[in-house]
């Protein structure tokens, strides 16, 4: 908590030109959609999410495998066995990227660790 993850999630939003101003962590809406001039971008907060039966309940899985969007998610970790579900149906492992933020000794800075999945 508190690490940058929404602040992160935000300013590639900004980067991505998405025409709407970010919003901020997606934590009433599970998910906000953006419209940018590279396509769709959609940001998840998994956190909101108490039982795996939301995911489905909320649209969730289309995202991954009936669109070609952009998908930004935050706490994505909380619900393993979806996670290696995207992971395992993905066939170029480059189009997943965890990004991984942590609290540093500076409390200005983050410690970013980046991995393609």
């Amino acid at each position: 908590m508190g690490a940058g993850k929404t602040t992160f999630a935000r300013a590639l939003i900004e980067a991505l030109g998405v025409s709407q101003p970010p919003e901020g962590s997606p934590s009433f809406a599970i998910a906000h959609e953006y419209y940018s001039k590279r396509g769709e971008v959609i940001h998840i907060d998994f956190y909101r999410i108490k039982d795996e039966t939301e995911i489905d309940d909320a649209g969730i899985p289309s995202y991954f495998w009936e669109r070609q969007v952009l998908v930004i998610c935050e706490w994505l970790s909380l619900w393993p066995v979806f996670q290696a579900s995207i992971i395992r149906s993905t066939s170029e492992p480059a189009k997943i990227w965890r990004i991984q933020l942590d609290f540093s000794t500076d409390e200005t800075r983050r410690a970013v660790k980046i991995e393609i999945l």
